[in-house]
């Protein structure tokens, strides 16, 4: 019997409701409808009651973000994405490799602001600093400026602390003591040269320039329906000469040599059935062998180039025993800068530990270095020497500065006074004068 022929009713509908319902409606069976609409390249359509498949594309968004952040921009829930990521063995976007980037930014502020800049939790940075044994960020305070003061709520407390090199603590305590209220997001419009730049340069970069968020920008492209230089959305097809590369080399390689996310290339490589790049181990030879023993393993590999766990494996076979870290005897010359330093300083002075440094300082029983005199001892000093004090912490009001009280408010009086929003409000509170 000759296959029936398609009408052009029901090529005009294949695709626009479900295979169930067109198979009942014409009288066709599944599998024909199946098989047709592939041939002509239609999605299926997806009921209301139906699971949205997941999609290549979509699968490569799995693990770069938060899954909360994800499902926003898939437009999925976020249990979905997480029952997905997790059955696709994705790790979550927390426990993303470190790279060596990030690794340079621990200890060069508080654990809590690196979180924030990278993104991840405080616990993550505190054990990944301590894991490369870097020591932890020390501040040391400095006074605050009028121009600083001034910044205080204007901006978030995040951005004023990177532009003044400060801890987020500082500048949060700093701005709650003034009594001045954070800084709130307010929603600005766009204008019509900010809409036509949209889609002709990268998101990132047209955000820097115009000062906006690159969430806000691609959001504001999307809405406007612009396509733009980057756009993540659009994944980009596999060639046959990157599939090859697939399971020869180490998915971070092949990321690497594509300019791919580590996670679209080993879902790549799974969906076609390629097991990953075994590493192909480099044999002995007979000069790198008599290195064995001779320093410990982490030096060796690092001179050989190799992991450290095959430096150790091989110098077991051999026979050969482990050697420890080499101590260094403390001569007379460091021992006598022990004590005249803060013990920081000093580790980086001498080359050691700090906990060497500390260690040895208290086997000898010398105290630790002052970081600094207190405030009384100063005041102290200074009155038994007679030296007048040229630099008061408290500045008497002039008869002037009090009358700018009933004129102006506290802003525009510690403007023109030079003195904090704190001083004047409290100035004001001693004198009884109405705000």
């Amino acid at each position: 019997m000759p296959a029936r022929k398609w009408t052009k009713q029901e090529l005009r509908l294949l695709g626009k409701q479900t295979d169930r319902s067109f198979a009942r409606r014409f009288g066709r069976s599944l599998q024909a409808i199946v098989t047709k609409r592939s041939l002509l390249g239609i999605p299926r359509f997806i009921g209301a009651d139906e699971i949205r498949p997941w999609t290549a594309a979509e699968d490569q968004w799995l693990g770069t973000a938060p899954d909360g952040e994800v499902a926003r921009r898939l437009k999925r829930t976020a249990v979905a994405v997480t029952k997905r990521r997790r059955k696709t063995g994705i790790p979550h976007y927390a426990d993303r490799p470190w790279t060596k980037a990030e690794d340079a930014r621990l200890g060069t502020t508080t654990d809590r602001q690196v979180a924030e800049q990278l993104g991840r939790s405080t616990r993550q940075v505190r054990e990944r600093r301590r894991q490369l044994r870097i020591l932890p960020f020390v501040y040391e305070p400095k006074a605050w400026t009028w121009e600083e003061e001034r910044l205080l709520g204007q901006r978030s407390d995040y951005d004023l602390a990177r532009r003044f090199k400060r801890t987020l603590t500082s500048v949060l305590a700093k701005r709650q003591s003034l009594g001045i209220p954070p800084f709130e997001v307010k929603h600005k419009l766009w204008t019509e040269q900010e809409i036509e730049l949209l889609g002709k340069r990268p998101d990132a970069e047209l955000a820097r320039l115009l000062g906006r968020s690159f969430d806000a920008l691609r959001l504001q492209r999307r809405l406007r329906k612009i396509k733009g230089v980057d756009d993540q959305l659009a994944p980009r097809r596999w060639t046959r000469r990157e599939e090859k590369l697939l399971g020869r080399k180490p998915d971070e390689e092949v990321a690497r040599l594509l300019k791919r996310e580590f996670s679209a290339v080993r879902h790549r490589r799974q969906s076609l059935g390629r097991p990953p790049a075994q590493p192909i181990r480099r044999p002995w030879t007979r000069d790198e062998e008599k290195l064995l023993g001779t320093d410990t393993d982490t030096n060796v590999a690092r001179e050989l180039k190799r992991d450290r766990a095959t430096v150790g494996e091989r110098r077991r076979e051999l026979g050969i025993p482990h050697q420890t870290a080499t101590f260094r005897e403390w001569t007379a010359r460091e021992d006598q800068l022990l004590g005249t330093a803060p013990d920081r300083k000093l580790a980086a002075r001498l080359e050691r530990t700090l906990y060497s440094i500390q260690n040895r300082r208290l086997k000898i029983g010398i105290p630790p270095a002052p970081n600094g005199r207190p405030y009384p001892a100063v005041r102290d000093k200074r009155i038994r020497l007679r030296i007048p004090y040229t630099q008061p912490r408290y500045r008497s009001w002039t008869r002037k500065e009090l009358a700018l009280l009933d004129k102006l408010p506290d802003e525009q009086v510690s403007r023109r006074t030079g003195r904090s929003i704190q001083a004047v409000r409290l100035q004001r509170w001693k004198q009884k004068r109405p705000t």
